[in-house]
């Protein structure tokens, strides 16, 4: 050993045995005495492992508050979409009242956001798309039979009229509601492509308007809770 190298060892050594006889107190007295204050033993610093797992711990508690609200909100829109859809189509034409109840629902979870103004733009959204969706749809099945050729350039025309009229998705959910208007008029062909379209339009609207009616409850029950908890 170098001599350097041992008079540090014996400096260290004896730093070590001059320590009280406790071994805990000797092995702590050791460990501040040789490891930097930037170290993971620091006077200065606690432990990180615990500021860890609490930020962990937070962030898990975040996660499953956020999905626990997510599952509430989809079960009561499902649940309002589907019984509103179901009754109002069925007083119209009862042969496609269940489909009127799944557009419904479909159309309120699309609507479904985590917060009320991401709800309002994505129903506005909605009702917006399958409204150009709805017309042209209209238009096409009054005047030509349904076929494969006119259902895809009629979709094509609904993307594109959405796209003009700037709607955020491009004109999607209007070709997805020009194919939906016109596979249900080949099931049920008794139902009139104008009447299937205007169906159709307030299904959505009725799913897009329990959306927006769960989100403003939601909003205003934690608005509520919040006021109530700085209360205390």
């Amino acid at each position: 050993m170098e001599p350097r190298l041992f008079a540090v060892w014996n400096r260290v050594v004896g730093i070590y045995a001059a320590a009280p006889r406790f071994s805990m107190v000797r092995h702590h007295f050791f460990l501040t005495s040789i490891v930097p204050a930037d170290g993971l033993v620091s006077k200065r610093r606690p432990p990180y492992l615990p500021q860890q797992m609490k930020s962990i711990l937070s962030l898990d508690s975040i996660r499953r508050s956020l999905a626990l609200s997510r599952a509430i909100k989809a079960f009561t829109v499902v649940l309002l979409s589907y019984s509103g859809g179901i009754y109002f189509t069925g007083l119209i034409h009862p042969d496609s009242a269940l489909f009127g109840a799944m557009w419904a629902s479909v159309s309120g979870l699309a609507s479904l956001q985590d917060d009320l103004p991401g709800t309002r733009v994505a129903a506005t959204l909605r009702v917006w798309g399958t409204l150009v969706g709805a017309v042209i749809a209209a238009l096409y099945l009054s005047f030509l039979p349904f076929s494969l050729l006119g259902l895809t350039v009629a979709a094509g025309l609904a993307a594109g009229a959405g796209a003009l009229l700037q709607l955020t998705d491009g004109g999607r959910l209007s070709a997805i509601t020009v194919t939906v208007i016109a596979i249900l008029t080949v099931i049920n062909p008794d139902l009139h492509p104008v009447s299937n379209a205007s169906l159709r339009f307030l299904e959505s609207c009725l799913g897009s308007a329990m959306a927006l009616l769960v989100a403003l409850t939601w909003a205003g029950s934690a608005r509520l809770w919040r006021r109530r908890h700085q209360a205390r």
